[in-house]
Protein backbone atom coordinates (compact mmCIF):
# COMPACT_ATOMS: atom_id res chain seq x y z
CA UNK A 1 0.00 0.00 0.00
CA UNK A 2 1.69 3.43 -1.04
CA UNK A 3 1.63 5.89 2.25
CA UNK A 4 1.29 9.56 1.59
CA UNK A 5 4.25 12.13 2.01
CA UNK A 6 2.99 12.71 5.29
CA UNK A 7 3.16 9.08 6.80
CA UNK A 8 5.94 6.94 7.44
CA UNK A 9 7.12 3.56 9.47
CA UNK A 10 9.42 5.18 11.80
CA UNK A 11 12.35 1.96 11.77
CA UNK A 12 9.77 -0.33 9.85
CA UNK A 13 7.94 -0.54 13.23
CA UNK A 14 5.77 2.89 14.38
CA UNK A 15 3.54 4.93 12.15
CA UNK A 16 4.35 8.39 12.58
CA UNK A 17 2.30 11.71 10.67
CA UNK A 18 4.00 14.85 9.64
CA UNK A 19 2.26 17.96 10.94
CA UNK A 20 3.51 21.52 9.74
CA UNK A 21 6.91 20.66 9.29
CA UNK A 22 7.53 18.08 12.16
CA UNK A 23 6.67 14.32 12.61
CA UNK A 24 4.59 12.27 15.64
CA UNK A 25 3.28 9.70 16.76
CA UNK A 26 0.01 8.22 15.18
CA UNK A 27 -1.62 8.02 18.11
CA UNK A 28 0.03 11.19 20.01
CA UNK A 29 -2.15 13.37 17.64
CA UNK A 30 -5.31 13.66 19.22
CA UNK A 31 -3.97 14.40 23.36
CA UNK A 32 -1.21 16.89 21.91
CA UNK A 33 -4.37 18.46 20.33
CA UNK A 34 -5.94 18.47 23.08
CA UNK A 35 -2.99 19.99 25.40
CA UNK A 36 -2.72 22.91 22.18
CA UNK A 37 -6.48 23.44 22.64
CA UNK A 38 -7.38 23.11 26.06
CA UNK A 39 -4.32 23.95 28.23
CA UNK A 40 -4.82 26.92 30.55
CA UNK A 41 -1.57 28.51 31.27
CA UNK A 42 -0.75 29.96 34.70
CA UNK A 43 1.45 32.94 34.98
CA UNK A 44 3.31 30.96 37.81
CA UNK A 45 3.90 28.13 35.47
CA UNK A 46 7.00 26.71 34.55
CA UNK A 47 7.60 24.30 31.13
CA UNK A 48 10.69 22.42 30.15
CA UNK A 49 10.98 21.59 26.47
CA UNK A 50 13.58 18.92 24.79
CA UNK A 51 14.08 17.06 21.86
CA UNK A 52 14.00 13.17 22.82
CA UNK A 53 17.41 12.03 24.16
CA UNK A 54 18.75 15.33 24.83
CA UNK A 55 19.09 14.90 29.30
CA UNK A 56 15.36 15.50 29.79
CA UNK A 57 15.86 12.98 32.51
CA UNK A 58 18.10 15.17 34.68
CA UNK A 59 16.77 18.66 33.79
CA UNK A 60 13.18 17.38 35.34
CA UNK A 61 15.36 15.71 38.54
CA UNK A 62 17.00 19.60 38.21
CA UNK A 63 14.57 21.55 37.62
CA UNK A 64 12.26 19.94 40.51
CA UNK A 65 15.12 19.63 43.09
CA UNK A 66 15.73 23.52 42.95
CA UNK A 67 12.09 24.48 42.99
CA UNK A 68 11.30 22.47 45.93
CA UNK A 69 14.48 22.40 47.77
CA UNK A 70 12.80 24.27 50.86
CA UNK A 71 9.69 22.16 50.57
CA UNK A 72 11.30 19.61 52.77
CA UNK A 73 13.82 18.72 55.45
CA UNK A 74 16.71 17.93 53.28
CA UNK A 75 18.72 16.21 55.41
CA UNK A 76 16.07 13.15 55.52
CA UNK A 77 16.20 11.18 52.43
CA UNK A 78 13.02 9.28 53.13
CA UNK A 79 11.23 12.90 52.30
CA UNK A 80 12.85 13.24 48.92
CA UNK A 81 10.32 12.51 46.08
CA UNK A 82 12.47 11.29 43.74
CA UNK A 83 13.58 8.21 45.76
CA UNK A 84 9.97 7.22 45.43
CA UNK A 85 9.28 8.03 42.04
CA UNK A 86 11.47 8.20 38.39
CA UNK A 87 11.54 11.95 37.40
CA UNK A 88 8.70 11.07 34.47
CA UNK A 89 6.11 10.16 37.16
CA UNK A 90 7.77 13.68 39.45
CA UNK A 91 7.65 15.50 35.97
CA UNK A 92 4.97 14.85 33.20
CA UNK A 93 5.43 15.19 29.79
CA UNK A 94 2.23 17.16 29.15
CA UNK A 95 0.93 15.52 25.80
CA UNK A 96 1.79 11.97 27.65
CA UNK A 97 -0.50 12.88 30.16
CA UNK A 98 -3.81 13.84 28.06
CA UNK A 99 -2.59 10.69 26.08
CA UNK A 100 -3.35 8.71 29.22
CA UNK A 101 -5.84 10.90 30.96
CA UNK A 102 -3.84 11.77 33.86
CA UNK A 103 -3.96 15.31 33.17
CA UNK A 104 -6.41 16.60 35.52
CA UNK A 105 -4.74 16.31 38.72
CA UNK A 106 -1.63 18.10 37.70
CA UNK A 107 -4.00 20.94 36.18
CA UNK A 108 -6.05 21.56 39.20
CA UNK A 109 -2.83 21.70 41.46
CA UNK A 110 -2.63 24.70 43.78
CA UNK A 111 1.46 24.15 44.18
CA UNK A 112 3.29 26.31 41.07
CA UNK A 113 3.12 23.58 38.86
CA UNK A 114 6.26 22.43 36.77
CA UNK A 115 5.45 20.26 33.40
CA UNK A 116 7.70 18.74 30.10
CA UNK A 117 7.03 18.74 26.62
CA UNK A 118 8.73 17.27 23.12
CA UNK A 119 6.79 19.38 21.02
CA UNK A 120 8.51 21.93 19.13
CA UNK A 121 8.09 25.46 19.81
CA UNK A 122 5.87 26.37 17.08
CA UNK A 123 3.05 23.79 18.05
CA UNK A 124 2.71 24.74 21.64
CA UNK A 125 -0.04 26.29 23.26
CA UNK A 126 -0.84 30.30 22.40
CA UNK A 127 -1.01 31.09 25.80
CA UNK A 128 2.43 29.61 26.30
CA UNK A 129 3.88 31.35 22.99
CA UNK A 130 2.33 35.14 23.17
CA UNK A 131 4.20 37.69 21.96
CA UNK A 132 6.86 39.54 23.97
CA UNK A 133 4.56 42.39 24.24
CA UNK A 134 1.38 40.03 25.82
CA UNK A 135 3.75 38.18 28.00
CA UNK A 136 4.81 41.74 29.60
CA UNK A 137 1.51 42.41 30.24
CA UNK A 138 -0.28 39.56 31.32
CA UNK A 139 2.79 38.40 33.26
CA UNK A 140 4.35 34.95 31.75
CA UNK A 141 5.14 31.74 32.41
CA UNK A 142 9.16 30.32 32.60
CA UNK A 143 10.34 28.24 29.82
CA UNK A 144 13.22 26.37 29.89
CA UNK A 145 15.12 24.58 26.69
CA UNK A 146 17.82 21.90 26.87
CA UNK A 147 19.69 21.34 23.50
CA UNK A 148 22.45 18.31 23.14
CA UNK A 149 25.37 17.94 20.42
CA UNK A 150 23.43 16.13 17.64
CA UNK A 151 26.07 13.34 17.35
CA UNK A 152 25.71 12.25 21.31
CA UNK A 153 21.73 12.87 20.44
CA UNK A 154 22.05 10.14 17.56
CA UNK A 155 23.82 7.60 19.72
CA UNK A 156 20.99 8.07 22.58
CA UNK A 157 17.73 8.17 20.71
CA UNK A 158 19.17 4.51 18.55
CA UNK A 159 20.47 2.64 21.94
CA UNK A 160 16.49 3.89 23.28
CA UNK A 161 14.57 2.97 20.21
CA UNK A 162 16.24 -0.49 19.69
CA UNK A 163 14.11 -0.96 23.34
CA UNK A 164 11.50 0.74 22.66
CA UNK A 165 10.84 -0.51 18.74
CA UNK A 166 11.72 -4.06 18.63
CA UNK A 167 11.09 -5.64 15.24
CA UNK A 168 11.15 -8.92 14.46
CA UNK A 169 13.93 -8.38 11.89
CA UNK A 170 16.06 -7.61 15.30
CA UNK A 171 17.83 -3.83 16.04
CA UNK A 172 18.00 -1.17 13.88
CA UNK A 173 21.82 -0.60 12.54
CA UNK A 174 22.96 2.81 14.14
CA UNK A 175 23.85 3.26 10.46
CA UNK A 176 19.76 3.60 9.87
CA UNK A 177 19.48 5.76 13.17
CA UNK A 178 21.64 8.62 11.05
CA UNK A 179 20.08 8.41 8.12
CA UNK A 180 16.69 8.83 10.05
CA UNK A 181 18.25 11.60 11.92
CA UNK A 182 19.46 13.30 9.31
CA UNK A 183 16.64 13.00 7.39
CA UNK A 184 14.30 14.41 10.17
CA UNK A 185 11.73 11.73 9.42
CA UNK A 186 11.59 10.92 13.44
CA UNK A 187 9.32 11.30 16.29
CA UNK A 188 9.48 15.36 17.21
CA UNK A 189 11.75 15.62 14.02
CA UNK A 190 13.59 16.94 12.19
CA UNK A 191 15.73 18.08 15.29
CA UNK A 192 17.73 20.89 13.71
CA UNK A 193 14.10 22.67 13.51
CA UNK A 194 12.81 21.70 16.59
CA UNK A 195 16.21 23.29 18.58
CA UNK A 196 16.47 26.56 16.80
CA UNK A 197 12.40 27.07 17.52
CA UNK A 198 13.28 27.03 21.14
CA UNK A 199 16.92 29.21 20.40
CA UNK A 200 15.09 31.95 18.03
CA UNK A 201 12.80 32.52 21.03
CA UNK A 202 15.23 32.48 24.04
CA UNK A 203 16.80 35.31 22.12
CA UNK A 204 13.62 37.21 21.53
CA UNK A 205 12.49 36.74 25.40
CA UNK A 206 15.17 35.71 27.73
CA UNK A 207 13.31 36.44 30.70
CA UNK A 208 11.23 33.86 29.88
CA UNK A 209 12.74 31.23 27.70
CA UNK A 210 16.19 29.98 28.96
CA UNK A 211 18.10 27.57 26.34
CA UNK A 212 20.46 25.36 28.13
CA UNK A 213 23.41 23.09 26.59
CA UNK A 214 23.39 19.38 28.21
CA UNK A 215 27.02 19.61 27.79
CA UNK A 216 27.15 23.22 29.41
CA UNK A 217 25.77 21.78 32.49
CA UNK A 218 28.42 18.64 31.98
CA UNK A 219 30.79 20.94 32.37
CA UNK A 220 29.83 23.92 35.14
CA UNK A 221 27.40 21.88 36.91
CA UNK A 222 27.56 25.31 39.75
CA UNK A 223 27.62 28.13 37.27
CA UNK A 224 24.70 25.90 34.80
CA UNK A 225 22.89 25.44 37.90
CA UNK A 226 23.11 28.91 39.81
CA UNK A 227 22.08 30.48 36.17
CA UNK A 228 18.77 28.17 36.40
CA UNK A 229 17.88 28.37 39.92
CA UNK A 230 17.68 32.65 39.09
CA UNK A 231 15.66 32.11 36.11
CA UNK A 232 13.23 29.91 38.07
CA UNK A 233 13.34 33.03 40.61
CA UNK A 234 14.94 30.51 43.47
CA UNK A 235 18.21 31.91 43.25
CA UNK A 236 20.79 30.46 45.50
CA UNK A 237 21.40 32.69 48.65
CA UNK A 238 25.28 33.57 47.72
CA UNK A 239 27.71 36.09 50.32
CA UNK A 240 31.29 37.09 49.20
CA UNK A 241 34.09 35.59 51.86
CA UNK A 242 37.30 36.99 52.35
CA UNK A 243 38.61 35.37 49.79
CA UNK A 244 36.05 36.03 47.06
CA UNK A 245 34.06 33.17 47.24
CA UNK A 246 30.46 32.87 47.92
CA UNK A 247 28.88 30.38 51.07
CA UNK A 248 26.27 28.94 48.95
CA UNK A 249 28.42 26.08 47.57
CA UNK A 250 27.01 23.32 49.79
CA UNK A 251 23.84 24.25 48.80
CA UNK A 252 24.18 24.04 45.57
CA UNK A 253 26.11 20.70 45.65
CA UNK A 254 23.33 19.30 47.41
CA UNK A 255 20.69 20.28 44.85
CA UNK A 256 23.18 19.36 42.00
CA UNK A 257 23.93 16.15 43.81
CA UNK A 258 20.37 15.14 44.82
CA UNK A 259 19.27 15.63 40.80
CA UNK A 260 22.77 13.95 39.46
CA UNK A 261 22.39 11.39 37.01
CA UNK A 262 24.62 8.78 38.69
CA UNK A 263 22.72 9.00 41.64
CA UNK A 264 19.26 8.71 40.36
CA UNK A 265 20.57 5.95 38.32
CA UNK A 266 21.71 3.92 41.50
CA UNK A 267 18.38 4.73 43.30
CA UNK A 268 15.99 1.62 43.98
CA UNK A 269 12.86 3.05 41.87
CA UNK A 270 15.23 3.66 39.11
CA UNK A 271 16.11 0.01 39.36
CA UNK A 272 12.79 -1.83 39.33
CA UNK A 273 9.94 0.52 38.99
CA UNK A 274 8.37 1.28 34.97
CA UNK A 275 6.40 3.84 33.23
CA UNK A 276 3.47 2.35 31.64
CA UNK A 277 2.02 3.83 28.59
CA UNK A 278 -0.75 2.18 26.12
CA UNK A 279 0.19 -1.16 27.31
CA UNK A 280 3.53 -0.34 26.84
CA UNK A 281 6.23 -0.48 30.15
CA UNK A 282 9.32 0.90 29.90
CA UNK A 283 11.78 -0.07 32.39
CA UNK A 284 12.96 3.20 34.68
CA UNK A 285 16.23 1.35 34.06
CA UNK A 286 15.59 2.59 30.12
CA UNK A 287 16.37 6.07 30.59
CA UNK A 288 19.56 5.71 32.87
CA UNK A 289 22.26 4.44 30.15
CA UNK A 290 25.21 6.75 30.35
CA UNK A 291 24.58 10.90 30.45
CA UNK A 292 28.21 10.90 29.15
CA UNK A 293 29.68 13.80 26.41
CA UNK A 294 31.29 12.33 23.63
CA UNK A 295 30.05 8.72 23.57
CA UNK A 296 29.33 9.52 20.16
CA UNK A 297 33.14 7.99 19.56
CA UNK A 298 32.55 4.97 20.97
CA UNK A 299 29.65 4.13 18.08
CA UNK A 300 29.49 6.24 14.95
CA UNK A 301 32.21 6.20 11.65
CA UNK A 302 34.26 9.07 10.58
CA UNK A 303 31.93 8.92 7.61
CA UNK A 304 28.84 9.41 9.85
CA UNK A 305 30.05 12.04 12.20
CA UNK A 306 31.01 13.86 9.28
CA UNK A 307 27.62 13.52 7.42
CA UNK A 308 26.21 14.92 10.65
CA UNK A 309 28.28 17.59 11.18
CA UNK A 310 27.91 18.53 7.76
CA UNK A 311 24.08 18.81 8.13
CA UNK A 312 24.68 20.52 11.75
CA UNK A 313 26.99 23.58 10.03
CA UNK A 314 24.06 23.69 6.76
CA UNK A 315 21.11 23.82 9.70
CA UNK A 316 22.58 26.13 12.15
CA UNK A 317 24.43 28.89 9.48
CA UNK A 318 24.15 32.31 10.81
CA UNK A 319 22.24 31.72 13.63
CA UNK A 320 24.56 31.98 16.02
CA UNK A 321 24.09 28.74 17.71
CA UNK A 322 26.90 26.47 18.15
CA UNK A 323 25.66 22.77 19.68
CA UNK A 324 29.67 21.81 19.80
CA UNK A 325 30.20 18.76 22.59
CA UNK A 326 33.93 20.34 23.53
Amino acid sequence: MNKSPTEELFWDTAEIHEIDGFWYYAERMKPMAAFRSQFECRNDDVFLASFPKTGTTWLKALCHTILHRHDQEEEEEEEDILTKKNPHQVVPTLEFSFLLGRVQHLLLSPRRRLMHTHLPYSYLPEEVTRSPAAAAAAGCSKLVYLARNPKDTVVSMWHFYNQVHKGSAGPLSVERAVESFCSGVMPWGPFYEHVLGYWEESKKRPDEVLFLKYEELCREPKEQGRKLASFLGRSFPSTTDGSGGTDDDDEVEKVLWRSSFGRLKELEVNKYGAVGEQGLQLSHTIYFRKGTVGDWKNYLTLDMAQCIDQVTRVKLQGTGLSLDDF
